[in-house]
């Protein structure tokens, strides 16, 4: 197996596999055989989750591919607590790279204050919610859309346990963010990432 997920950054790919449990070897951006088994065994935990928790749609797959194994387990569960509702629910984003990160807070008109290694999306615990009804793509500009992402994230902490809403931040609320609750600030996030270490 090649390297499949964040194969532009070595070095990230590493972290992400150490804090999942499953690269035990130096951080030096150089792909070698224990970062392909390493990467190999997170693919096969990806897919007993799969498995246990249910199957949906592919961009929510890819999505959902790039999260911790805990987190991808909570996108799971997210994902199956909408089950039957009127509007159609997928994830839209999941784990960025730095480099990815600095991209999109360096875009106009501004979607985020944080730059690499200040978003938890940096992590892999963190991802981003599209509403849709009919194909229609909910953006949150009107008051029907607004009041469509403030419902379910209601609804979501209500089925789901072990999950933060940005609908609940109050320096920038951000309605479509869920994100493991870890009990840890995104500086103490980023030093485990870096060194290695799971949250």
């Amino acid at each position: 197996m090649s390297a499949q997920l964040f194969e532009s950054d070595i070095l990230f790919l590493q972290r992400i596999l150490a804090v999942s449990g499953f690269y035990k070897g130096p951080l030096n951006g150089k792909f070698t055989p224990a970062v392909d088994a390493a990467e190999t065994a997170l693919e096969d935990e990806y897919k007993k989750i799969k498995t246990r928790l249910g199957e949906f749609d592919p961009r929510s797959e890819s999505n959902i591919r790039t999260l911790i194994p805990a987190a991808q387990a909570k996108a799971r569960e997210f994902l199956n607590a909408v089950k039957g509702q009127p509007l159609d629910y997928r994830i839209l984003s999941g784990t960025r790279t730095y480099a990815e990160q600095n991209a999109l807070a360096a875009k106009k008109p501004k979607v985020t204050n944080a730059k690499g290694g200040q978003s938890n999306h940096n992590f892999g615990i963190a991802w981003d919610v599209g509403i849709f009804e009919g194909g229609k793509y909910y953006t949150g500009a009107t008051k029907k859309e607004e009041k469509a992402y403030a419902d379910l994230g209601k609804l979501i902490l209500s089925k789901v346990s072990g999950l933060e809403w940005g609908g609940n931040w109050k320096t920038f609320t951000d309605m479509p963010h869920y994100q493991l609750a870890t009990g840890k600030s995104v500086k103490e996030l980023r030093a485990l990432l870096e060194n290695g270490k799971p949250f």
